[in-house]
């Protein structure tokens, strides 16, 4: 089809392979504890959630599909299978949950000292939670555009906090089975590493979960140094 990208198509689908990471990195951990178990599991899970061609460009992902239903259809079936494979190993092992939160966790980290180099941040830059939290949209994929993602609520240098009135991955953990607080979990571990890849002295606190029961979600990042 013919079909014309501008940046905010390339911006997304940065996003979008940044949570593939994840997920590899997820897999990778799981394969690594569980050996032989882990490969038939994921078997049975890619049979219903077939794995994306990292291979293909966004214009061969897209195919046939609008931009943004293709976008959006990219996001959905990235994030339930993710959350299919935290699922399956949840329902076997007890530490799946803590090995997948420990394995988002480190791959954050490695997405935030990405991000220092790649924008040539200074030792200042990094210190600053607002511009953590600015970076942290280019890397967390957390809807579409139009979709009310993370607000702020406070920012200043030293201090940023954000809130979210609802939850856009929900249904599609969901749908996969998954447990919607694990699911927050690991998400929120990402967040914390990628926070402390930028800024080693900060700390990032989850306040308040729509998945623990809350009304809202409320984030806290803190620069400490």
């Amino acid at each position: 089809m013919s079909m014309v990208l501008g940046p905010i198509h390339y911006w997304m689908f940065g996003k979008i392979k940044t949570s593939e990471a994840r997920e590899n990195n997820i897999v990778s951990a799981f394969k690594a504890r569980y050996g032989a178990d882990a490969e038939a599991l994921l078997g049975e899970v890619y049979k219903k959630y077939p794995q994306t061609d990292s291979t293909k460009s966004l214009e061969e992902l897209l195919a046939n599909k609008s931009i943004h239903q293709g976008i959006q259809s990219i996001i959905i079936e990235g994030e339930t299978r993710e959350a299919a494979i935290i699922a399956a190993f949840c329902a076997k092992y007890d530490a799946a949950g803590k090995n997948a939160s420990e394995a988002a966790h480190a791959h954050g980290i490695q997405c935030g000292k990405e991000a220092v180099n790649r924008k040539g941040l200074s030792a200042n830059e990094c210190k600053s939670t607002s511009k953590a939290f600015e970076l942290l949209g280019d890397y967390l994929c957390d809807g579409m555009p139009c979709d009310r993602g993370a607000q702020v609520v406070e920012d200043s240098e030293k201090c940023t906090t954000w809130d979210h009135e609802e939850c856009v991955h929900e249904k599609y953990w969901k749908n996969a089975g998954a447990d919607f607080l694990t699911m927050c979990d690991i998400v929120n571990a990402w967040i914390s590493g990628f926070c402390e890849g930028l800024n080693p002295s900060s700390t990032y606190k989850r306040e308040k979960a729509i998945a623990s029961g809350d009304k809202s979600c409320l984030s806290i990042l803190k620069n400490n140094s």
